[in-house]
C-alpha cells in the first residue's frame, strides 16, 4: 500500500450485510470525487469470520479496487483488530469507522478539506445525531484550546469521545501511548481521543456526518457497558491530569457524568458494590435530586 494521507479502517466481524453496505457507501464517495483516490485508502480487517465475509471481500476486490483488505488467521477482539488496522495503515491520519455506522455522503472530502485547509488539526471530531439530534451543540470549528474543548464534548455526551467513527487521529500520536495500560481496552477509543487532543489545535465539526445507532454495538449488553462506564471511563479520566488536563476541569467533568448517570451507577451497585462505592465521592446534591430524572428517561428510552 502507498502512502496515502488518509486510512479509513473498518474492523468487521461476522457482518457481512453491514460491511457490504458501508464499502458500498466509501465507493461511491470515490466515484463521485476521484482525487480522493491520490489521498485517500480504505483498508478492511476481516476479524476471521465464520459467516461469507472473506468470500465477500475476496470478491468485491476483483470488481473494485479503490480498498485493501486482511484476512486476521484469529479472532484479535474489537479493540485487537483496531490496533492491528493502525499497525497496518501507512497514512499520516488515520480513521476508524464502525460497519454499522451511517454517514452522510460528501464526509470523506469534508475530512481531508479539513486537514488541508487547517494546517492539519492534531484531531478531527465529526459531529452527529442521535436521536435525530446534534450530539455536540457548543463552541466549534479549529479549537486551539483542546484539552478544555474535549472536556466539553464529553460533559455534553459522554459517549462522542469513545464513538470511534466520529474520531480521526493522527496515527503517530496513537502510537506513543501504545504501552498504556488502557490502549487495548474495549474503551481504548476514548484514551486515545483525550490524548490525541492534548497535541495541539483539533477542530470539531459544526455540521453533522453521521447517524449514531443506538445499542448498535456488539457489545451493547447492560452489564458490559456498566463495567465500561464506572470500570474503565473514570479510571481513563482521572488518569487525564497526567497528560496535563487541568485536575479541577477533570473532576468538574466527572460530576456531571454521575449526575447524567446516576441511574446507571444505582444498578451498577448490583454489579460491583465494593468499586461503586469508592465512586461515591463525585456525588453531588444535584446528582441525588437528578436521580428520579434519569430513572423516568431511561425507562422512557428503554
Amino acid at each position: 500500500m502507498s502512502e496515502k494521507k488518509l486510512t479509513i479502517c473498518l474492523p468487521t466481524y461476522n457482518r457481512y450485510k453491514f460491511i457490504k453496505n458501508q464499502l458500498a457507501f466509501f465507493n461511491n464517495e470515490f466515484i463521485k470525487n476521484t482525487s480522493l483516490n491520490e489521498r485517500v485508502e480504505v483498508l478492511v480487517a476481516d476479524n476471521a469470520s465464520s459467516d461469507n465475509t472473506a468470500e465477500f471481500l475476496t470478491q468485491y476486490k476483483k470488481e473494485n479496487n479503490f480498498f485493501n483488505y486482511v484476512i486476521n488467521p484469529k479472532n484479535l477482539g474489537l479493540v485487537g483488530n483496531i490496533v492491528n488496522l493502525l499497525n497496518l495503515a501507512k497514512s499520516e491520519y488515520v480513521w476508524f469507522v464502525s460497519d454499522d455506522d451511517e454517514l452522510n455522503p460528501g464526509v470523506v472530502q469534508r475530512v481531508v478539506e479539513i486537514m488541508d485547509n487547517h494546517n492539519n488539526p492534531e484531531f478531527i471530531f465529526l459531529n452527529f445525531l442521535v436521536f435525530g439530534k446534534k450530539n455536540f451543540t457548543g463552541k466549534c470549528g479549529l479549537r486551539e484550546d483542546s484539552k478544555q474543548a474535549a472536556m466539553e464534548v464529553y460533559r455534553e455526551d459522554y459517549g462522542s469521545l469513545i464513538l470511534m467513527t466520529a474520531c480521526i487521529h493522527k496515527k503517530n500520536n496513537l502510537l506513543e501511548i501504545k504501552d498504556n495500560v488502557m490502549f487495548n481496552s474495549l474503551s481504548a477509543p476514548l484514551l486515545y481521543s483525550f490524548y490525541s487532543c492534548t497535541k495541539g489545535s483539533i477542530y470539531l465539526t459544526n455540521e453533522s456526518w453521521l447517524n449514531y445507532r443506538h445499542g448498535g454495538a456488539s457489545y451493547a449488553s447492560f452489564k458490559t457497558v456498566s463495567k465500561l462506564k464506572f470500570e474503565e471511563f473514570i479510571p481513563i479520566l482521572e488518569s487525564l491530569p497526567t497528560f496535563g488536563y487541568d485536575k479541577k476541569e477533570v473532576r468538574k467533568t466527572i460530576k456531571t457524568f454521575f449526575k447524567k448517570q446516576s441511574h446507571a451507577h444505582f444498578l451498577y451497585n448490583f454489579i460491583n458494590f465494593p468499586k461503586s462505592f469508592r465512586l461515591y465521592k463525585y456525588y453531588t446534591l444535584k446528582t441525588v435530586f437528578k436521580f428520579p430524572v434519569n430513572i423516568l428517561s431511561y425507562l422512557r428510552k428503554g
